[in-house]
């Protein structure tokens, strides 16, 4: 005797054990936050971005006043959050979007060099790298907007 699926069954079937494998895979390789090296990296990133912008003569003019110190853990909470971390994010979507406003195309360039260069500094995975670049540098110039 044999078995007979309706082809209704057997599409369902192989949809489900393929929603299985993804889900699987995603709990494998876990957060880019995780694959980035979690928190000890997205800080030396966001430290080593607020130190060299700030000395940078494009952006010290806005960035003068802000303190390095305690910017880079507001932009380190608000990178891993975007990164799929467990952080709160310090700044609104709306604060992130009034604070590109704050600076102008060269200064948002420059901070796009401070980070290609911070990111580079801190992994050297090509993934991670391209990853955290797709996910933070669009709404970069408004996170560090955000902290003047």
């Amino acid at each position: 005797m044999k078995v007979r699926i309706p082809h209704a069954r057997l599409a369902a079937l192989v949809v489900v054990a393929g929603f299985g494998a993804i889900h699987v895979a995603a709990q494998s390789f876990g957060s880019l936050f995780q694959m980035a090296g979690g928190m000890d990296t997205v800080k030396k990133i966001a430290t080593s971005l607020l130190e060299s912008a700030a000395k940078d003569p494009r952006l010290s003019g806005v960035l003068g006043k802000v303190d390095t110190g305690s910017g880079s853990l507001k932009v380190a909470d608000q990178m891993c959050s975007m990164l799929g971390g467990k952080c709160k994010a310090p700044f609104t979507d709306q604060q992130v979007a009034a604070g590109a406003s704050k600076l102008d195309a060269t200064q948002t360039s420059a901070l796009g060099e401070h980070f290609g260069s911070a990111l580079g500094s801190a992994t050297s995975n090509p993934l991670v790298k391209e990853g955290i670049s797709k996910a933070i540098a669009p709404k970069l110039g408004g996170i560090v907007g955000a902290l003047i």
